[in-house]
């Protein structure tokens, strides 16, 4: 149809493109039924044959350009020497380090034996020496500590550390804080939990305009969350006012009340009111991922109410947020490519890093697969090292397949060095136990917000890992493959995102998913049950961005959005040009789950209504965009 963008990122006229695609959407009214499964009976949901198992490597090669550091026979010796010591295995530790000739990782060994907790106590000549050797070690501090302690004195001294500059990551939508210090809102906040947690918006208001003695900031708080409730119960008139209420009031809240009551306008097809409220939140909000929602929903509504003349200007302000959910969107609809390509590896690398120790150490020790020793060895070298080399540094890391060493580095910085996007998105050279059978592109994004690629990281709900494994999660796949799984196994990146991808392949193939990929996102963080019962709450209209933003759990909002985010600027970086699922979502159609057959988006139709939108919208319903 002309003046469409295919779902795969096409180019074509600005305006053309968001008719097409946005005003579609907004003129499909806000039937219910609707929501929950595509009309005209989208291809069923089937899970694509799986490749052949790969299986995983021990311990990853080291990449092209950084050469071995050890002998085969240095390689066996030093694993021994490193199970012996995470075993507490002390003697055995030493014997094996005594049986080797002196070798690139003897003095890290040594030091990780004299410092350990438990282990025997040093000599302190024995230390001495080895400060002398290694100074510049992550254990250097504790060293020096030991030998002060056993009264040697003429100790060399230890490399200078820098400090290092914390750098904020890509946006996020921060989420406006409790009113702390006012007592009288304190009691009614215990006051308001059953009402808040059963969505009974009048109830709640008649709470609050009966509590005497609310400072302002507390009562614009409280307008805000329970214009939201009204939001959620389909009362958008009560809604508006609420939110309007808040919205004259200062502050975060008052600018979320305003958003709730855009929103709502926007379901009732109030023109003006959409409009103003969109562009409002657009100019008081400071924060950066809410600003370039609220541009992005500011060009839907000028669209869909006949101003076609605004729509551009808003959406170039919007891309400037290139590292945002809708930056990302304003981007594609203005058909601009995305904002950053991952960089050639410098080839001198290696040769600018190799005489320092550290880096040789590092390198070693990720030969032999000890990546979290590899990971402190490279922090300890960020904190001495120099700034020119940091950008080398970084690149070091990323060929080590150290992706949270990475993620860390971006975020700690020496005064003056600027992490550029690519590194906040580690694509690590891993491979699940059982190969790939979904995108990786959209693993590793789940994988960077739940854990940051951290290995080990547990949640008060007891999520383990990569990928926030849960126990029920670890204990089906047990099942399926007659394995059994430990922590460590957990800890491994090779099982725990092959647990991941097998339980995203679940809820790809749940009724309450459909297999549209910002439903199996939310499944991912939420749980299917609720996804399930967001299919009859939500009053979205079959638009795939107002049922994002009208998802009831905030957290799970913000994760949608962000790991979409994630997800795109990895395919970027993986050389994919275009986006099948950006794509349709810049035009307001649900994008499938990739990989699955047929179209990989699909339009959602609701029952036609006579609004204003719906009679802007003078175009047809576009049929399903299929897959490259």
């Amino acid at each position: 149809m002309a003046g469409f963008v295919d779902a795969d990122g096409g180019s074509g006229p600005v305006i053309a493109r968001f008719t097409a695609g946005l005003l579609i959407a907004a003129a499909s009214g806000t039937g219910v039924a609707a929501a929950a499964a595509p009309a005209g009976g989208a291809p069923p949901v089937v899970a694509p044959p799986p490749p052949p198992s790969v299986p995983a490597a021990t311990v990853a090669p080291l990449a092209a350009g950084i050469p071995a550091q050890l002998t085969p026979e240095q390689r066996s010796g030093y694993r021994a020497v490193f199970a012996a010591l995470r075993d507490a295995r002390w003697s055995d530790a030493q014997i094996g380090l005594d049986s080797m000739a002196p070798g690139p990782l003897h003095a890290y060994a040594r030091a990780e034996l004299y410092t350990a907790k438990g282990s025997p106590r040093a000599d302190g000549e024995a230390v001495a020496r080895l400060l002398a050797e290694a100074p510049e070690l992550p254990q250097g501090e504790a060293l020096l500590r030991v030998a002060q302690a056993r009264g040697l004195t003429d100790l060399p001294a230890l490399p200078v550390q820098q400090r290092l500059v914390w750098q904020d990551g890509a946006p996020v939508r921060a989420r406006a804080k409790a009113t702390g210090s006012d007592l009288i809102a304190a009691d009614l906040a215990v006051r308001m939990q059953p009402f808040v947690k059963a969505d009974m918006g009048a109830e709640a208001q008649a709470l609050l305009e009966a509590t005497p003695g609310l400072s302002p900031e507390a009562q614009t708080e409280w307008q805000a969350r329970i214009a939201w409730i009204y939001f959620l119960q389909g009362l958008d008139a009560p809604a508006r006012l609420m939110g309007a209420r808040a919205g004259a009031g200062t502050g975060d809240w008052a600018i979320h009340g305003r958003w709730t009551e855009a929103l709502a306008a926007w379901r009732q097809h109030d023109c003006a009111a959409m409009q103003t409220g969109f562009e409002n939140v657009a100019a008081r909000s400071p924060d950066t991922d809410l600003r370039a929602t609220a541009l992005f929903w500011a060009a839907r509504s000028d669209m869909a109410c006949g101003r076609p003349d605004r729509v551009e200007a808003r959406l170039k302000t919007a891309a400037q947020y290139g590292e945002t959910f809708y930056g990302l969107l304003a981007r594609q609809a203005l058909g601009l490519g995305m904002p950053t390509v991952r960089p050639q590896r410098v080839s001198d690398d290696w040769v600018r890093l190799e005489r320092r120790p550290n880096i040789r150490v590092a390198a070693a020790l990720a030969e032999i697969g000890e990546t979290e020793q590899a990971d402190r060895v490279v922090r300890q070298q960020a904190r001495i090292g120099t700034p020119a080399e940091f950008a080398s540094l970084v690149r070091f890391s990323e060929t080590l397949d150290l992706p949270a060493t990475t993620v860390w580095l971006a975020h700690n910085m020496p005064q003056g060095a600027v992490a550029t996007a690519d590194t906040r998105y580690p694509m690590p050279n891993w491979t699940p136990d059982t190969g790939w059978r979904i995108d990786k592109a959209l693993v590793y994004a789940h994988t960077l917000q739940e854990s940051g690629f951290r290995n080990k990281v547990r949640s008060p709900a007891g999520a383990f890992g990569l990928m926030q494994i849960m126990p029920a999660a670890a204990t089906d796949y047990m099942r399926e493959r007659g394995v059994s799984i430990d922590q460590d196994a957990l800890a491994r990146p090779s099982t725990n995102i092959d647990i991941g991808q097998r339980h995203i392949e679940k809820l790809r193939d749940m009724g309450s998913t459909g297999g549209l990929l910002p439903k199996v996102i939310a499944a991912y963080n939420a749980g299917p049950k609720p996804v399930g019962e967001w299919n009859a709450l939500v009053r979205d209209g079959g638009d795939p961005l107002l049922y994002i933003e009208s998802i009831p759990y905030w957290e799970t909002r913000g994760y949608v959005v962000t790991v979409l985010r994630n997800y795109w600027m990895y395919e970027a970086q993986g050389g994919k040009a275009k986006s099948p699922s950006r794509g349709a979502l810049a035009q307001g159609m649900w994008p499938r789950f990739p990989g699955l057959p047929g179209a990989s988006a699909v339009r959602i139709n609701a029952p036609a209504t006579t609004t204003a939108l719906a009679v802007n919208a003078a175009v047809g319903v576009q049929s399903p965009v299929q897959s490259n």
